[in-house]
């Protein structure tokens, strides 16, 4: 026969006190307990124990009372132990699971009492405010830690896309853009694929489970499913047992990469080339025994760029580079520059190809050009022919005498000069004049040394007015 008639549980909080019923139908038993209240209150609280972990192995009990009818015959403490010694040991060994799925029978006290949790806990977790649960729901038993994904959005450059052009075309910064990419210069090349977004995902991790459907995971944890899809690029609605899906909350943070600014390069390395007739980039390369991306890469150059012969080129290390202006700094052309040197700035930003307008000073009238090509300065041709027209009544007649212009390109407003003789080859013979116009920065230099300094000294002197000075 049992010591104990009977037993009763009282909520406090998150705890509970056992109450066990003394059986008073066995005078022997009664005694027995008698002698072990009366002898050793541990000896008390080992035998109370053990109840527990027989009968009640997954409650939180944190003490109990032994009652002979109204009587209280003594309170026995259990600690700060939430669990007797066998539920924390089967908690330990289960882990308690973060979601569980209701079955026929559940209730929320049942649930809570098997993985030794309170049913306020639950129903913190999952938002009820009501008792009622229905088979197959899911349940969040425990607070998840915080998992988070990165989507990223890319973008695959094409030909006479430039930094500035793709970052406007998703309102961001080329700052940002070269950032994102960890560029260190401004070249970039077609077929390059290109980070312009990455999105940091929070949410959790939930296994598919028998009888799942995305509508039905999507109602358990308040999201849509096409979000859970696209988090999960899904193309269809089937989810299989055993599929590991992330669930996002409702909120999510876009990353916004940490700018710098491009350590500027003053001085040549230590070892250099000048480039001969005929040379690539290729051969140049296998004749230093290193590598073409060594050397794009040390000149800032793309893989389209190609080498003029009696230019100097860096071979163990980067080519001397400022950074005066910054692409996406201006949102449109201007009647003012901002000073650019030639070689240290402006032959990386003006390159062979190119197509950038070009505002009179004094007028502010514009006309796009090409960049034909040139390395000691930038030779460019009118765009079209009604580019020539305009760039003809600017000068009144064809004549060597330049004028300050400014060049706006990817949002850079650079002071120039400009001169008014067209000469020497062409690349664009539908433009209505035949040959290529003189375009200076600072520091920039005539292609022959039978140049008339006085015709240089006007480009500079035209450039310190471009810039306002």
């Amino acid at each position: 026969m049992s010591i104990f008639r009977g037993y009763n549980l009282e909520r406090h909080g998150d705890e509970y006190t056992l109450i066990l019923y003394v059986n008073t139908n066995s005078t022997e038993i009664s005694s027995e307990l008698g002698e072990i209240i009366k002898k050793n209150s541990e000896d008390l609280r080992e035998y109370v124990k053990k109840i527990i972990d027989d009968k009640f192995p997954n409650i939180k009990i944190s003490s109990a009372k032994i009652m002979l009818g109204t009587m209280l015959l003594a309170t026995v403490p259990l600690g700060i132990n939430a669990f007797n010694t066998k539920a924390s040991a089967q908690t330990t060994a289960q882990q308690i699971p973060e979601f569980y799925t209701v079955k026929a029978g559940d209730t929320l006290w049942k649930i809570a009492t098997t993985f030794g949790i309170s049913v306020e806990t639950i129903k913190n977790l999952n938002n009820l405010t009501g008792d009622t649960i229905y088979v197959g729901q899911t349940l969040r038993l425990r607070s998840a830690q915080k998992d988070s994904i990165t989507l990223t959005d890319t973008y695959t450059v094409k030909a006479g896309d430039t930094l500035w052009k793709v970052a406007q075309s998703f309102n961001i910064s080329v700052s940002q853009l070269k950032a994102l990419n960890n560029l260190t210069s401004d070249t970039i090349y077609p077929g390059q694929v290109l980070k312009v977004k990455e999105t940091v995902i929070y949410g959790t991790y939930y296994t598919v489970k028998s009888g799942d459907t995305l509508w039905k995971i999507a109602q358990s944890f308040g999201v849509s499913v096409d979000e859970i899809k696209r988090i999960n690029k899904l193309t269809t609605d089937i989810i299989n047992i055993g599929q590991r899906l992330f669930i996002p909350e409702k909120t999510s943070e876009e990353i916004k990469p940490k700018v710098t600014t491009p350590t500027p390069v003053y001085e040549w390395p230590a070892v250099t080339y000048i480039v001969q007739p005929g040379d690539t980039v290729y051969s140049v390369a296998k004749k230093f025994n290193t590598t073409v991306d060594n050397i794009l890469r040390y000149n800032y150059m793309s893989p389209d760029d190609w080498l003029d012969a009696g230019d100097k080129i860096a071979i163990s290390g980067y080519a001397p580079r400022v950074y005066t202006v910054t692409p996406g700094e201006s949102t449109s052309p201007s009647t003012r520059g901002k000073i650019v040197d030639w070689f240290l700035e402006g032959q990386y930003i003006l390159k062979r190809g190119d197509i950038f307008t070009i505002v009179d000073v004094q007028t502010g009238r514009q006309f796009k050009v090409k960049m034909m090509g040139g390395y000691n300065h930038s030779d460019v041709e009118p765009l079209t022919s009604q580019d020539t027209e305009i760039m003809r009544s600017l000068f009144g007649t064809w004549e060597w005498n330049p004028r300050p212009v400014v060049v706006f390109k990817d949002g850079m407003n650079i002071a120039a000069s400009l001169s008014g003789m067209p000469h020497g080859a062409q690349t664009i013979t539908n433009n209505g004049v035949t040959g290529h116009f003189d375009l200076y920065l600072k520091n920039s230099l005539p292609h022959s040394q039978d140049t008339s300094s006085s015709y240089v000294e006007m480009h500079y002197r035209n450039i310190n007015i471009a810039a306002g000075m």
